[in-house]
């Protein structure tokens, strides 16, 4: 079973709310995308590609760093009231990296 894309938008827009209210003006996040994938077990899983513009210097303070690692985390509650309870995975990838738009 994969995932429906309502419940893939709604993961990303979960994502996405997460990523502005920590990083605000600093740096802009579009588009986070979520994908619905299938891990060498047989197993559905989401994968969320987070695009952003700005300076790469705002991710990589020991206090973003910490934060990017517990954001999955940080999202299990809304996650789980949408019915997802497992953790999505996560690349965070430059604007100027995301030309081709997302993997097929």
């Amino acid at each position: 079973m994969s995932f429906s894309p309502d419940t893939l938008e709604k993961v990303a827009d979960i994502a996405r709310d997460l990523l502005n209210e920590r990083f605000g003006n600093d740096l802009v996040f579009d588009p986070v995308f979520a994908k619905s994938l299938v891990d060498h077990y047989g197993d559905d899983y989401i994968q969320l590609y987070l695009v952003f513009d700005g300076d790469e210097k705002h991710l990589r303070t020991d206090a973003a760093l910490d934060w990017a690692l517990s954001m999955g985390r940080l999202m299990d509650p809304a996650l789980q009231q949408i019915g997802v309870f497992d953790r999505p995975g996560r690349f965070f990838i430059k604007k100027s990296e995301w030309e081709e738009g997302p993997p097929k």
